[in-house]
């Protein structure tokens, strides 16, 4: 099925799914939520809308009985959105034209996609269980969260530059984006203090997004001292690099030595340290201590585990150790992170409707 979007106002493009689908659509104050009809499949997609910051939450979950086509004209550059999208189940497929790269989403992924005077199209293959989080914000609430004091980044660049062109890049959900995912989809709370949490997450997603963004950019040091390197990092350079990280990531409780890792992948030390300031923007050591740190945040939200076990977990042979790391990355010890999130899942769990129906997510 086909479904040709010619305004992207979100009021218009609702009222143009609902006609086009049959779906119903139900209101309340901060709220508005899509049902699919029987026969196109089972699902719903729910709009929250944030006072006056300039951008929405959407969540879908939706499962289709036949494949969905959705085809958006061009927008002019200043009232373009830009999409932030999380996928956790399902695939999605889609093309901007203008970019090169297909748009191929996996689960544990997300894309940050601004469609500007372009024409753009999704596939949603039927038979998956899609489930979705994604936050459109207008061109001009994006501008002011980068600011432009120091427009050294390649969004910055991108955004404040005097012709706007499309953009899309995606990357990997982190430990910390995915914690954040599952609260917004698990919110135990109702009214405006469910809408003012929504709209802490969402902040929370926007901010992690853009950090992991600036750190996959070389650093400002690397851009000004060593154009000349930097522009030699061959595709197998970065393979190598991406491939010793994957190691060093999987052996986190007990890492090989930077000789060693260099040895593993078939390169040097120094070739190794380059790549990594390069790619991820900083060591090969720092990387994993931001790894292990979200690795150990992700295991604590999980409660599934005790402080100490999550300390040998992420490879910290002290309790003392690890927490005083840990409080320095987040602001916070990790048992009592651990409380919080307890407390949170038991208060989901009591508000939660009895469960006598199925979530195909």
């Amino acid at each position: 099925m086909k479904i040709s979007f010619t305004d992207r106002d979100f009021e218009m493009a609702l009222l143009t799914f609902q006609e086009q689908t049959g779906a119903t659509h139900q209101r309340s104050p901060y709220e508005s939520t899509l049902i699919l009809p029987k026969t196109l499949g089972k699902g719903q997609l729910s709009r929250t809308t944030f006072r006056d910051l300039g951008f929405d939450l959407f969540i879908q979950k939706h499962q289709f009985n036949e494949d969905l086509l959705l085809v958006a004209a061009a927008m002019k550059p200043q009232i373009a959105p830009i999409a932030l999208k999380f996928l956790l189940s399902g695939k999605l497929g889609g093309s901007i034209q203008g970019v090169n790269a297909e748009i191929s989403a996996s689960p544990g992924e997300y894309w940050l996609v601004y469609c500007a005077d372009q024409a753009s199209h999704v596939e949603l293959a039927a038979g998956s269980s899609l489930k979705t989080v994604e936050i459109i914000m207008t061109l001009q609430q994006f501008q002011e969260i980068l600011g432009e004091e120091y427009p050294l980044s390649e969004l910055q660049q991108h955004f404040h530059g005097k012709t706007l062109s499309p953009y899309c890049k995606g990357g990997k959900t982190t430990p910390l984006m995915a914690i954040a995912l599952q609260q917004i989809l698990r919110c135990p709370y109702e009214g405006p203090t469910r809408r003012l949490y929504l709209e802490s997450k969402s902040l929370e997603l926007i901010s992690l997004v853009l950090d992991h963004l600036k750190i996959q950019q070389p650093s400002f040091q690397d851009r000004q001292s060593s154009p000349k390197r930097r522009r030699s990092l061959k595709p197998d350079d970065v393979r190598l690099i991406h491939q010793a990280r994957d190691i060093l990531t999987s052996r986190m409780d007990d890492p090989p030595s930077l000789l060693t890792l260099a040895r593993l992948v078939g390169t040097n030390d120094h070739k190794l340290k380059q790549g990594f300031r390069q790619i991820f923007g900083t060591t090969v050591f720092g990387y994993l201590h931001g790894y292990r740190m979200e690795r150990a945040a992700q295991l604590l939200q999980g409660n599934q585990m005790t402080v100490s076990g999550v300390a040998q977990a992420v490879g910290f042979s002290h309790r003392g150790c690890f927490a005083a790391a840990f409080k320095r990355k987040f602001g916070v010890n990790p048992s009592d992170y651990l409380a919080a999130h307890q407390k949170q899942y038991w208060d989901i769990q009591r508000k939660a409707p009895p469960s006598d129906h199925k979530d195909f997510g």
